[in-house]
Order: C-alpha cells, then sequence, then structure tokens
C-alpha cells in the first residue's frame, strides 16, 4: 500500500474529533444504478414499503382520539395486532457508529450464461440510518421484498425456498433491492435470515463486501463474539482489512473500547494495510470515551504516513467545538488547507454554526459570505443558507434565499419547511409543504417527520394531529422516525400521558421493530420533571431491556425524579 505523507503541522497536538460518516457512496451508486436500470415504484394498490394497514390504523387512531381516551387503556386496547417486521436497537442519533471500513470499489454484476442470474455478487455495504434514498417511480409487479416484509420472521425460510421451489431465480437487483430496504428501515434481523438462506443454499458467489455485509449483521443481531467466530469460518483470500475494519465499526458502535483496541491492535499484528477508515473509527471512538487517546492514533497517522481524509478534518474540528476551543478549529482549518483539501460547503456550515453557539456572529458571517457565492449552483449551500439564516434569527434573508431557488427539489422544499420552523412563521412553512404537496401527493416519511417537527416545537398539538391524520389517509409511510415526532408532539404540548400511551402501544404492536432511543429519553426527562417516579422508572426499566447498542440508561434523569418528587432514591434500578 503506498501512503502519501501527512504535513508536519498534522500532529498529535490536535487532540480532536467529529463524526464519522457512512461510506455511502457505494450504496449510493448501487441504488442509482438498480433504478437506471430498471428500478420500481410501488403501485398505488399498494401501501409503501415498511408500512402496514394496522399500523396506519393505530395512528390515525391516535390521532382522531381524544385527551381524555389516550389514558383510556380500553380504547388502547381496540387496535388491532401488527405483523412484527424487524428493526436493530438503533437510534438515528447514532448514525456515526454506522459505518463498514470499506473501500469505494462498486459493486460488481455477474449473471450466468443463461442470463437469470442465478450466481451473483451481493457486495452490500452498510447503509446510514438516518439516509432517505430511494428509488424513482417505476410500476413493478409484487417483488421479493415484499414477500419478505410481509412474512412473520419464524416463516420466512420456508416461504424463501417454496419461493425457490415456484421457479423463481434470484436476480442480484432483487437481492440488491431486498437488501437496500431492510438495511434502510433497520430491519437487521431479516436482512440477516435472508443473507443466511443465501448463504446456506450457495445461491450467491460470495465475495469480500458480501462476508463484511454477513458479518456486520450477525454483529448486529448476536453481537461481537458471534461474529468473531464467523471470521473463523471466513476463506482467508478475504479476511482483508475491510472485513477487520467491518468488525472494528461493530465494536466502535457498541463502544466497547477493548474489544475495539483488540481489533485494532489484530489489524497491525496480521500485517494489514492501516487506512484512514480503520483510524477514523478508533478517533470516533476515543471522542466519547477517553479523548486523551485522540493524539495517540494522530501520532500513530504520522508515523505510518496516513494521509488523514475530509472526514479526519471534520472529526477533528468537531471535537474543538465540543471543547469550546475557536482557535483550535481554526488551526485545524488552516492545516486542512494546508493539506490541499478545501473544506466543503458541510464543512463551512459547521464552522458557521460553531462560531453562531459562540457568539461570534461577525465571524460567522463572513464564512456565510463565503458560501453565497457557491449557492446559485450548489444546493447543499443553498439548503445550509437556509438553515444558517434561521438560526440567526433573520427571516428576510430565508425569504430572499427561497426566492432565488429555481425549480426546488423535495429536500430544497425540506430545508426550507425546517428554516421557516425553527423562526416560528408556520404559516410559510405550511405554504411550503401544500406546494410540494401538489407535484408530490405522496411524501415520504422524512417530509413528513419535518412538518411534524415544526408543529411540534412550536406546540401546536391540534394541527399536528390534523396533519397526521391527512397524511395517513393519503398512505404516506411511517417508522420509528415518525413515531418520535409524534412522541414530541404530545411531550412540548404538555401532554406526557398522550405520548407514553402511543409509544406503548406502537411497541406492543411492532415487537421487533423498536422506538429510537431518543423517544424514550423524551419521556423519560418528561416524568422526571413532573417528579413521576412510577412512570420515570418504567420508562428506565423499558431502556434497559431494550439494550440500544452504544447507549446507557441515563441515570441521572430518573435522579432527577426523585429529587423533583423530594423521595430518597429507591427501586432495582441501582443494581
Amino acid at each position: 500500500m503506498s501512503h502519501q505523507h501527512a504535513p508536519p503541522a498534522f500532529s498529535s497536538s490536535f487532540a480532536l474529533s467529529a463524526v464519522e460518516s457512512v461510506p455511502a457512496i457505494m450504496w449510493r451508486n448501487a441504488s442509482l444504478r438498480l433504478w437506471r436500470d430498471g428500478g420500481y415504484q410501488l403501485s398505488s394498490q399498494r401501501l409503501p414499503v415498511g408500512y402496514s394497514e394496522n399500523l396506519l390504523h393505530l395512528i390515525r387512531k391516535f390521532c382522531s382520539a381524544s385527551t381524555e381516551s389516550f389514558s383510556n387503556s380500553k380504547v388502547i386496547d381496540e387496535f388491532p395486532d401488527q405483523d412484527a417486521t424487524d428493526m436493530s436497537h438503533f437510534d438515528s442519533e447514532a448514525s456515526p457508529c454506522d459505518v463498514i471500513g470499506a473501500t469505494n470499489k462498486g459493486f460488481k454484476k455477474q449473471r450466468t450464461k443463461n442470463g437469470h442470474g442465478t450466481k451473483a455478487n451481493i457486495s452490500v455495504p452498510r447503509a446510514s440510518p438516518d439516509t432517505e434514498e430511494k428509488f424513482p417511480d417505476r410500476a413493478f409487479q409484487p417483488s421479493l421484498f415484499q414477500i419478505v416484509l410481509d412474512t412473520p420472521r419464524n416463516f420466512l425460510t420456508s416461504v424463501f425456498d417454496k419461493w425457490i421451489q415456484n421457479g423463481n431465480r434470484l436476480e442480484r437487483d432483487e437481492v440488491l433491492r431486498v437488501l437496500f430496504h431492510l438495511r434502510k428501515q433497520r430491519m437487521y434481523s431479516k436482512a440477516l435470515q435472508f443473507v443466511e438462506w443465501i448463504y446456506r443454499g450457495k445461491l450467491l458467489n460470495f465475495e469480500e463486501q458480501d462476508y463484511c455485509c454477513h458479518l456486520d449483521l450477525i454483529a448486529r443481531n448476536h453481537g461481537i463474539e458471534a461474529a468473531r467466530k464467523y471470521m473463523e469460518r471466513v476463506p482467508k483470500p478475504f479476511r482483508s482489512e475491510v472485513l477487520y475494519e467491518t468488525l472494528l465499526a461493530s465494536c466502535v458502535c457498541l463502544t466497547d473500547v477493548q474489544k475495539a483496541e483488540d481489533v485494532f491492535k489484530e489489524i497491525r499484528n496480521c500485517s494489514l494495510p492501516l487506512t484512514v477508515s480503520a483510524c477514523n473509527q478508533m478517533l470516533l471512538l476515543y471522542k466519547r470515551v477517553a479523548r486523551t487517546k485522540v493524539a495517540d492514533i494522530l501520532m500513530l497517522m504520522e508515523k505510518e504516513n496516513v494521509k488523514p481524509s475530509l472526514f479526519t478534518y471534520k472529526l477533528l474540528i468537531d471535537l474543538k467545538q465540543r471543547s469550546n476551543d475557536t482557535l483550535g478549529m481554526e488551526a485545524v482549518l488552516d492545516t486542512m488547507k494546508a493539506n490541499g483539501a478545501e473544506p466543503d460547503v458541510a464543512t463551512q456550515a459547521m464552522v458557521a454554526k460553531f462560531y453562531i453557539s459562540g457568539g461570534l456572529t461577525a465571524k460567522s458571517e463572513e464564512v456565510i459570505r463565503v458560501m453565497e457565492v457557491y449557492k446559485s449552483n450548489n444546493r447543499h449551500a443553498f439548503r445550509s443558507l437556509l438553515d444558517l439564516y434561521a438560526i440567526l434569527g433573520r427571516p428576510n434573508d430565508v425569504a430572499k434565499i427561497w426566492k432565488l431557488c429555481v425549480e426546488p427539489n423535495l429536500d430544497d422544499h425540506l430545508a426550507a419547511i425546517e428554516a421557516w420552523g425553527k423562526l416560528g412563521h408556520i404559516e410559510q412553512a405550511e405554504e411550503i409543504l401544500e406546494a410540494l404537496l401538489k407535484t408530490t401527493p405522496r411524501l415520504t416519511s422524512k417530509y413528513v417527520n419535518a412538518m411534524l417537527n415544526v408543529y411540534a416545537e412550536n406546540k401546536l398539538l391540534a394541527k399536528g394531529k390534523n396533519f397526521l391524520e391527512r397524511m395517513c389517509s393519503a398512505g404516506c409511510p411511517s417508522g420509528p422516525l415518525t413515531w418520535d415526532a409524534i412522541v414530541s408532539l404530545y411531550v412540548n404540548s404538555g401532554e406526557v400521558a398522550m405520548a407514553d400511551s402511543f409509544l406503548l402501544k406502537v411497541a406492543e404492536k411492532n415487537p421487533d421493530r423498536n422506538p429510537l432511543f431518543r423517544s424514550y429519553i423524551k419521556l423519560l426527562k418528561a416524568f422526571a420533571e413532573k417528579g413521576d417516579i412510577h412512570n420515570a422508572e418504567k420508562i428506565f426499566d423499558s431502556l434497559k431491556k431494550l439494550r440500544y447498542p452504544g447507549r446507557t440508561p441515563p441515570y441521572e434523569f430518573l435522579l432527577g425524579a426523585y429529587v423533583n418528587a423530594k423521595v430518597q432514591p429507591m427501586g432495582s434500578w441501582r443494581g
């Protein structure tokens, strides 16, 4: 492996970190290729992917119910059962963990001579939990993914076998499609069953990225030790640095310091190439648990001539921001530029927000002026400017930027809705939503969630409930992010019991698709502020049972409940 030398200015003095992003280019390229080569769309007769009639009924029932009925167990018991779908214990806020240490090798396609694709590669990297990719609208017949979605876990294998017995053959595009959507919806248990069915039946030719995909899913479902045992079964030619980095990423996701350090040492001991991806994983880990060790990784990178990536610099800028070290952040920027790595729009937006939060408005405006240059031909700059002007509380500038947008796309509308929501200008946000609905009547969940969060932030419960009813009637999809927005809507409006009832019910009806970690935290914090010890302990126990990877139940909130109730702490949670 050829290494590029890092300038001396990049040294251990930058004991920093930031957010490691998923190498999502691999996944996005595969997705774009899929629809370009003959993608698909759900027909108008079918619900959107991951959305069931039972869940729609549940949300609509809550939206139309009165405040009193939410605390009435008889009303809650009226909801029909929801078929279980699978979702790992993963919070979207933990997306920096969701990283495979993989290089951008793209997707290789192999077909048999008869063209049916009975043998193929499934080089599928891990998808980011907060990525909202979707395939363009084209009609398609019921797919293998729909079968996977509709089938309970206990019957999946027999249904897969029956599917093959009926004369169907695995096409590479179909495999990618199934795994894409299962990962997008965090249905990791079903994804693992699907991959292991393929593996046992030798239906595909596994290569490096395929083993990484399998390892990742085993770690998500069964833990690090199970993933290690699987590695022993992987053929030696495929035990590359990519496979080890996948295991390392899983350890970091679980914040298992000892296991992560052991894997990192193995990479070194096996004389595998030390990549910037592996180093970034360790930077991410130490940012959380041992910031003093960040310098050790930076020194190692310098010693091994591992050139920092753009993500590395973002990691460093982020840690300096968390430490409120303005001079340190600026030093990182100078080093970045000296290395020939110009800050992209996302980095500039990070810096501008840091200046704003530190009260350095003049400096933030300098960065914003630089970003203004790119707004006409860079969508990311346009959206970032909307956000920054909203944070600065400048509605006139938000309106000016929005007017300059020619033929805004979906994400442009999303940025504008969020900007007006931050400013508390509800009518403007609703106008943009209505304009969006005229061109795209069936929105994906992230656009629905954005408007819900606007209502939640501004404590507009009635408007939020009416909007939910309307979106459910239109068949818009839903999931844990939507549930989280609903919880925020009720909690912010002071209806904590309603939020608790709703979250309890969706958790019961979706035993393998857990609500977000932060949804429970919002409830726990609300109960703690009220001194409601009984409900605070109930939420705390739920968090302990769910075992969200890398997440420790916040004892401070539970203690706060006792303090506010003026009662001495007690209960089994102390152990």
